[in-house]
């Protein structure tokens, strides 16, 4: 789960990451208690005030958003939490790369060191940086997108100024962009958890938005990402009914331990009995997904959000391994774990979606892109 105050001008001091998501998700269950509830909902009011204060002063002119000479395609989300963004990131970038365009991602790179620094991840497939430095999901894209560079930067615009003067890219793709009004885009594609949806409906911290889902109406385009979920899309269109909506569902795209070389097939997963560890911002979701292919769960473990694993916490997957046999894990959390020393070898779920080639059609007509190869 990130935090969103960067995004609108609003900093706190986290003392524990993992307990403040485990205290805010448990209230926006209806948990906790109703002081703490009552205190969430009157904190909301004043970030909810911070959100539109913030987007009028790049409306009005009053700050200065920031343009790059190439196109930007920002891909984000009004939520906290995992609803695909990385996969359609992945999708869109290889979509891309099919019209022979120099792509680039700007990200901001959460939970890595130094996270104020601009920094260049990947040169067109050439990983520069560890995981440390360049965070997991940046490094999780430049590993799979060889013909792509990936830059980091709190400042997404210069981030963006980097990929195109040192790295020639003559597009820019905006990992999570859709609040970060200081960088001007060509294309707002927004993503909507089809399993998760808009959680309780209420602006952060008393629920999962980062603003009012009537700032759906400002995207370009919106997709349903996971599956395919016709009453979320009727809430949807209520509140954006003139933007394109889009599904798309995920797909296993492979099962592997890298370890040890073992590949498994789905069929494989059926009454597999079985234990999972993720620290990711929905683990429910990675632990669902394992169910829905036969895994008979019998031990499941969760870290918070980019979680960096300890010498303690590989000792305690260790031990879960030895008792279970088969240890499932997401490809997010393994990109964390594969330059460390361990002792067991657990399976990698790598997921994909599957949008609808009409959507990067409709992308391609909107950024006014050539049909023929090596026209950029």
């Amino acid at each position: 789960m990130r935090f969103p105050f960067g995004n609108t001008g609003i900093s706190i001091m986290p003392m524990n990451m993992g307990f403040w998501e485990k205290r805010f998700k448990d209230c926006w269950a209806g948990g906790g208690s109703f002081g703490e509830r009552g205190a969430l909902r009157l904190a909301s009011g004043f970030y909810g005030t911070g959100v539109k204060t913030r987007g009028a002063m790049y409306s009005l002119g009053l700050k200065r958003r920031h343009r790059v000479p190439v196109p930007v395609v920002s891909l984000g989300n009004i939520t906290l939490g995992g609803s695909g963004k990385t996969p359609m990131v992945e999708w869109l970038v290889r979509s891309l790369q099919e019209l022979d365009i120099p792509v680039a991602i700007v990200s901001r790179g959460y939970r890595r060191n130094n996270e104020d620094k601009t920094l260049v991840v990947s040169r067109w497939g050439e990983t520069l940086v560890s995981v440390k430095e360049g965070g997991d999901e940046p490094i999780m894209l430049a590993k799979a997108l060889h013909r792509a560079s990936v830059v980091v930067a709190a400042r997404r615009g210069e981030g963006a100024w980097v990929a195109v003067r040192e790295l020639g890219a003559r597009l820019i793709v905006l990992d999570d962009g859709f609040q970060h009004w200081a960088l001007a885009r060509d294309l707002d594609i927004v993503v909507v958890d089809g399993e998760e949806g808009f959680g309780n409906s209420r602006l952060f911290p008393a629920g999962p938005l980062r603003e009012p889902l009537g700032s759906l109406a400002r995207a370009h385009i919106l997709v349903l990402t996971k599956r395919d979920n016709p009453v979320l899309g009727r809430v949807i269109r209520d509140v954006a009914p003139n933007v394109p909506l889009f599904s798309a569902p995920m797909e296993i795209k492979r099962i592997y331990a890298p370890k040890d070389g073992i590949e498994l097939a789905v069929d494989d997963m059926e009454n597999l009995d079985a234990a999972a560890f993720a620290g990711i911002a929905c683990p429910e979701s990675f632990f669902n997904l394992l169910k829905r292919l036969g895994v008979k769960l019998m031990e499941v473990k969760t870290y918070p959000d980019h979680h960096f694993y300890s010498h303690n916490d590989l000792k305690d997957l260790g031990f879960m391994a030895l008792r279970r046999g088969v240890l499932f894990t997401t490809e997010k959390d393994w990109i964390r774990l594969e330059a460390m020393d361990l002792d067991f070898s657990p399976f990698v779920v790598k997921i994909a979606l599957n949008p609808p080639q009409d959507l990067f059609e409709m992308v391609r007509e909107r950024l006014a892109l050539l049909p023929k190869k090596g026209e950029w």
